[in-house]
């Protein structure tokens, strides 16, 4: 996983501090740039440099960068955690041993 692979999680953490996601989606595509332009991984941006993209970004912004509980978040059908991708697999084996 690369680290602008977190830049949804950016979106999400910042639509929980009730920012509209049409909003967020732009200021995460301004940190995913701002990493590029300094030839660094995103989550090894500062507080600091992340407030200076958009200053709502807090200190619990840091745990936005934590890969494992990215892929845990998304627990739903077709999701990414590990229960999702194993109900995934039961699903298909099933529909494989049907036909």
């Amino acid at each position: 996983m690369t680290p602008d692979m977190l830049a949804t999680d950016l979106a999400e953490y910042l639509v929980r501090k009730g920012v509209p996601f049409r909003e967020t989606h732009h200021v995460s595509g301004r940190v995913v740039k701002f990493a590029e332009n300094e030839g660094v991984p995103m989550d090894k941006l500062s507080l600091k440099q992340l407030q200076e993209i958009d200053a709502r970004f807090g200190e619990d912004v840091l745990k936005c960068f934590d890969y494992e509980k990215s892929v845990e978040f998304k627990n739903v059908p077709g999701g990414t955690s590990r229960s999702s991708v194993l109900q995934q697999s039961t699903d298909l084996r099933s529909m494989i041993d049907r036909s």
